[in-house]
């Protein structure tokens, strides 16, 4: 008897210890996404398709979130930024093994495909949503959990909101919150000494340069490039007339006489005239191609070329967490003698040193006159 009760009594000790050494079961968590949705969310998430931002989800989750994405959009990242791709790709060989779920733009995203990943959640960017339409609600209905992310509207609040909830899904909130610091202290910055210094905003013009010097590419209304134009103290041209994106008509450009120019670049290497910009191109390359640009009718005319304020930036630098880089870096063309403490090359490389499993090789803000801004 007293063996036997001995017994039960180690047992019930051992089990004990055994389920005080299990860790409790995660509760579902509540996140608020950029659209003021709630979405609960079964934690930890382990099955992840991404749509969209995906250094930016790298940036917040660390490169071991990477293992839990089933699925992507393949083609919004290796056909936009192809030697961004590729570089990733050989730090993690396995990216090219996930799922395609297609994409957006070209009309090849297939919902089919998601729902037959299974996953737990679903990210995508607001212009994907947009994009899809109604088969949004759909997945909705089907009971997946999907948050939406917006860095392209390039506002400081969804900036911070696509940072924090995808902290919270990643369970990586002190590095989201990290990041998130590090991008409003930037914006407080521009924002504060522009309005001290209470100067007349230089006019600026940004253009697309993906269609090359014979042809207009887009440009910019309060969005994307036009948003940080705006936030960083200059007077877009194109704001009245453009409301997200569209090409404008080139005699407005003459007619507005810009004091700054700038054209953003990629990896556009199959497009013979196309800016090029970002991994694996030179200062050289970079400013040849730009030069084309100032040679368009009417050009060497305008305020901007006599007085050499011509630049080009890289595109994947914008709609995204890093482009508080892009921000300093178009801040200081407009206002050099406000801004002349800022390095933001140097801002665009520490981000990725302290964030990214990869270090960029190549042009990602340059000067067409030569010599660093």
């Amino acid at each position: 008897m007293l063996h036997s009760l001995c017994r039960r009594t180690f047992l019930a000790a051992c089990a004990a210890v055994a389920m005080h050494a299990l860790p409790a079961a995660a509760a579902p968590l509540e996140v608020i996404d950029v659209l003021g949705r709630k979405v609960t969310v079964e934690m930890p998430v382990k099955r992840i398709m991404l749509g969209f931002y995906f250094e930016d989800f790298l940036a917040v989750g660390g490169e071991q979130a990477m293992d839990r994405v089933v699925g992507i959009s393949k083609a919004a990242w290796k056909d936009w930024r192809p030697q961004n791709w590729e570089v990733h790709l050989a730090k993690r060989p396995s990216l090219d093994r996930l799922v395609d779920v297609g994409e957006v733009e070209v009309n090849t995203f297939s919902i089919e495909k998601v729902i037959a990943l299974k996953p737990d959640l679903v990210i995508l960017a607001d212009w994907q949503v947009k994009g899809i339409g109604a088969d949004f609600n759909r997945l909705i209905q089907l009971g997946i959990p999907m948050i939406v992310t917006d860095y392209h509207a390039q506002t400081l609040e969804r900036h911070l909101a696509s940072t924090r909830v995808m902290g919270q899904v990643l369970g990586t909130e002190s590095r989201a919150a990290a990041i998130n610091k590090e991008y409003e202290d930037t914006v407080t910055l521009i924002r504060e000494r522009i309005a001290k210094a209470g100067k007349p905003a230089p006019r600026i013009y940004i253009e697309l340069g993906n269609k090359g010097p014979a042809e207009q590419g887009v440009s910019y209304g309060d969005h994307m490039w036009g948003a940080i134009a705006l936030t960083a103290g200059g007077a877009n041209i194109t704001r009245e007339v453009v409301k997200t994106w569209a090409p404008v008509a080139p005699e407005q450009v003459l007619a507005a006489r810009p004091d700054v120019i700038l054209i953003a670049g990629s990896e556009w290497r199959k497009h013979a005239t196309a800016q090029l910009m970002g991994e694996g191109v030179s200062p050289d390359e970079a400013r040849t191609r730009l030069a084309a640009f100032t040679r368009r009718p009417g050009w060497s005319d305008l305020p901007a070329v006599k007085t050499n304020r011509v630049h080009a930036v890289y595109h994947g630098a914008s709609r995204t967490i890093p482009d508080h880089a892009s921000l300093q870096y178009v801040a200081k063309v407009l206002y050099p003698e406000l801004f002349a403490d800022l390095d933001p090359e140097a801002t665009y490389q520490n981000f990725y040193r302290k964030y990214l499993p990869i270090e960029p090789k190549g042009t990602f803000m340059i000067n067409l006159a030569g010599g660093k801004v």
